[in-house]
């Protein structure tokens, strides 16, 4: 009975011992690396507590389709925590030049990366590809952050930049609802604020590694709002984000702007030429016939200039083209040379009674010069003028760094010698006053026969040289001023504009410009 026993026994294990050798001998299921051979554009996807946002993910994926349907060679996948983890070695695929790391919640992306999808970033990045982290991606790259007053230093972080603070309440709170704000930045634009990072706050060093690209404009001390640092783009605002898609307030048109940026700078950082479709053009600049009323941009009596986006007539608070006080004063501010008030309390009225009246439509009764524009940059943004720029260079911004007086000014450090790399361009009307004059001071940093910094006035059709250095190197020991008095064609004149030009192309070479100011005598 033993025997028999122990032979049963026996046989049950040999029939378990069989039935596990073939389980084993079975193969098992691969995970399939979703990155093709063509793929040049990667996005880590997983959402949930893999770490990525659904808005943040919905948004990316907006983003890169409306990029692809201008350049259908752009290529992309998502890939989830395993792909990067252990199924994708990014090294593998030298035709992946972007990997962007979206928002979301930077504790879980790392949690959920670990130690081995971190190697792999770490790695794809030292190789000299582009890197984009938007908001949770920004700290995902960083050492260690702040978030709400709390420190955090989690394990697998990237540790490539140092430590980071937000969200920055003075813009909005992210535990208050909705927790987000539309918010200008020093491109001119408005973009998303959805609780990122930036340096120089509250608990972090002022200074910071890179370039600023963007700056907050709305809070002072101009924090960075998105970061180029080697071949890292770090974003603190939403680029990317899409009108009604989770927020409110944001246009089409506004995000189609930010889209273009957007796409300019991760080109700028990859190393990419990724084709990006031209700024949007205002309505007296787009060649259309915005009112309807047969005539188009210049020619419309409602443009006062190019950069004007209403080419309807009395839609402003100022006089357009064939305007006047007296037909639009719905809209159209009564000048003090015809408002019958003492304005400058020297006893005379309006024109010609007060001999600082050139006519009635003259909006100042005050003898002698006067001043039609003046920014000496110490509200720290650059509010009001137009920044354009090449690919791959930097805008000019406003910033703390050897102002000629206060604590601002203006200042370029274009990288790149495509001429002209970066303006700064300003919209002044100087109708109703004559005998112009135009002062500033600028310092050049650097600059060699490669380079060029350009001053210039726009009559109306064409931009007229003020100063240029030429094949002339030039560095400034201290700040130079420079006065001009313009020819007749810069008075009354609706589409007078100012613009900066600076080209450079190495990490030490600047322009800077300060105390901008117009007058009229």
């Amino acid at each position: 009975m033993i025997f028999k026993r122990f032979f049963l026994i026996l046989g049950l294990v040999l029939i378990s011992i069989a039935a596990v050798n073939v389980v084993l001998a079975k193969p098992l299921t691969q995970s399939v690396c979703p990155i093709l051979s063509d793929t040049n554009v990667v996005i880590y996807g997983d959402t949930g507590f893999g770490g990525v946002g659904d808005i943040s993910k919905s948004w990316i994926t907006h983003f890169m389709d409306w990029w692809k349907s201008y350049d259908p060679s752009i290529k992309y996948v998502f890939l989830d925590k395993t792909d990067v983890k252990t199924d994708c070695n990014l090294a593998n695929y030298p035709n992946v030049k972007v990997y962007i790391q979206p928002g979301g919640n930077a504790y879980y992306q790392q949690n959920s990366l670990s130690i081995a999808g971190k190697n792999n970033i770490k790695n794809y990045i030292s190789s000299g590809k582009g890197y984009v982290g938007i908001c949770a991606g920004f700290y995902y790259t960083a050492l260690d952050y702040y978030w709400q007053g709390s420190y955090y230093n989690w394990p697998d972080l990237l540790g490539l930049y140092p430590t980071v603070e937000g969200s920055i309440t003075d813009i909005a709170d992210y535990d208050q609802n909705p927790g987000y704000a539309l918010t200008s930045v020093s491109n001119g634009e408005q973009m998303i604020y959805y609780g990122g990072p930036t340096r120089g706050w509250r608990q972090t060093p002022t200074d910071y590694p890179g370039n600023a690209l963007l700056t907050y404009t709305s809070i002072p001390n101009n924090l960075p709002a998105s970061i180029k640092y080697n071949n890292m783009l770090l974003m603190s605002v939403h680029a990317e984000a899409y009108e009604n898609d989770g927020i409110t307030g944001l246009s089409t048109e506004q995000r189609i702007r930010n889209y273009i940026w957007f796409a300019n700078a991760i080109n700028s950082v990859a190393g990419t030429n990724f084709i990006t479709p031209q700024p949007l053009q205002p309505e007296c600049n787009d060649g259309r016939d915005n009112d309807n009323d047969g005539l188009v941009d210049l020619a419309d009596l409602g443009c006062i200039n190019s950069s004007d986006n209403d080419e309807s007539n009395c839609g402003d608070s100022v006089c357009e083209g064939g305007e006047t006080w007296q037909t639009c004063s719905a809209d159209c501010l009564v000048p003090q040379c015809a408002d019958g008030i003492d304005n400058d309390n020297d006893s005379k009225i309006d024109y010609p009674n007060d001999p600082g009246c050139i006519s009635f439509d003259d909006n100042s009764e005050v003898d002698g010069p006067i001043n039609l524009f003046y920014d000496d940059f110490e509200s720290g943004t650059l509010t009001g003028w137009t920044l354009t720029k090449v690919s791959g260079a930097n805008y000019w911004i406003a910033s703390s760094t050897n102002p000629y007086q206060g604590t601002k000014h203006a200042q370029c450090q274009p990288m790149s010698t495509t001429e002209p790399a970066s303006i700064i361009e300003r919209a002044v009307s100087t109708s109703g006053y004559n005998n112009i004059k135009v002062s500033y001071y600028r310092r050049l940093i650097g600059l060699d026969s490669a380079d060029e910094f350009k001053a210039k006035w726009y009559d109306g059709t064409t931009w007229q040289i003020l100063e240029q250095t030429g094949t002339n190197s030039a560095n400034d020991a201290s700040y130079v001023y420079k006065e001009y008095v313009l020819p007749s064609i810069a008075s009354n004149n609706l589409n007078f504009k100012l613009r900066f030009e600076c080209t450079a192309g190495a990490v030490s070479e600047f322009c800077r410009v300060d105390n901008v100011k117009l007058t009229s005598n």
